[in-house]
């Protein structure tokens, strides 16, 4: 059998659940090494059970906003690892509430998780890629990232901020071969929605759509494994839906902001 990331250590945050437990275990599946994070040791165990591939699983369990957490993981993960092949950068926090409604210390804290974190885990590795002359940056992303979207102002502020981020990185790391990728993902199922913060930063506590609309998160994982092989930029792994207003925006602007008045009108019910 052929394994597609056969051998290669990945280190994947956000990974106890979600989007990040289907990228686990189907990195997992085609033969990668993978070192999987989150707050939670406990989910962290319960996926490494259920990974089925010829590889390691190492569980490194911290919490992505606290610095020294962060800093004495990449020190863990750089010391057992020799060599390290890609980063998936996808911890995250979603949001839900109007912009008027919203605390700053909410704003804040999305921009942590969403931005600060995962710039700042890159830069605990990113040296080590340069040396090796090799590497694959992953980020999930979303199309919030591509354009505004009512209940989520501050989420959208940190996925756009990403982009701008990673694809100056993208640019810097041509000559050591290093590849940069944005996951531009939207209807995944997963908890991501129960646990947005609210304009109080109390947790949202439902799920929009219900449990069995859109794509799973390992056919989400195969997706990533695809745009890995293909030396994609910025793979659209998305629902129908929500990737139309995407494609709205450039082509008719007045139709995309009555389309998103729309979706604020629904969701504010």
């Amino acid at each position: 059998m052929v394994h597609r990331l056969e051998k290669q250590t990945i280190w994947i945050t956000g990974a106890s659940s979600g989007v990040g437990e289907g990228i686990a275990k189907v990195f997992h599946r085609e033969g990668a090494n993978i070192i999987i994070s989150a707050r939670r040791a406990a989910e962290l165990e319960r996926v490494k059970a259920e990974c089925t591939g010829p590889g390691s699983v190492q569980v490194v369990p911290f919490d992505i906003t606290d610095a020294a957490q962060r800093e004495a993981a990449a020190i863990q993960v750089l010391a057992d690892n020799a060599r390290l092949d890609g980063l998936v950068n996808n911890a995250g926090i979603g949001q839900r509430a109007l912009v008027k409604d919203t605390d700053l210390d909410v704003d804040r804290r999305v921009m942590e998780v969403d931005y600060f974190a995962p710039i700042a885990l890159t830069k605990l590795v990113l040296l080590r890629l340069m040396e090796q002359k090799s590497g694959q940056l992953i980020v999930t992303s979303s199309v919030a990232g591509k354009h505004g979207m009512p209940f989520h102002s501050a989420y959208c502020a940190a996925k756009h901020a990403l982009h701008g981020y990673f694809d100056t990185l993208r640019i810097e790391l041509l000559e050591y071969n290093i590849k940069v990728m944005l996951l531009v993902i939207a209807g995944i199922r997963s908890n991501v929605a129960e646990h947005a913060l609210l304009g109080d930063g109390s947790e949202y506590g439902r799920d929009d759509w219900g449990g069995d609309v859109g794509i799973s998160a390992e056919e989400c994982g195969e997706r990533v494994v695809e745009a890995v092989q293909a030396g994609e930029y910025e793979p659209v792994i998305s629902i129908d839906p929500a990737r139309e207003p995407m494609d709205l925006k450039d082509k008719d602007p007045e139709a995309f902001i009555q389309r998103m008045a729309g979706l604020m009108q629904w969701m504010g019910k």
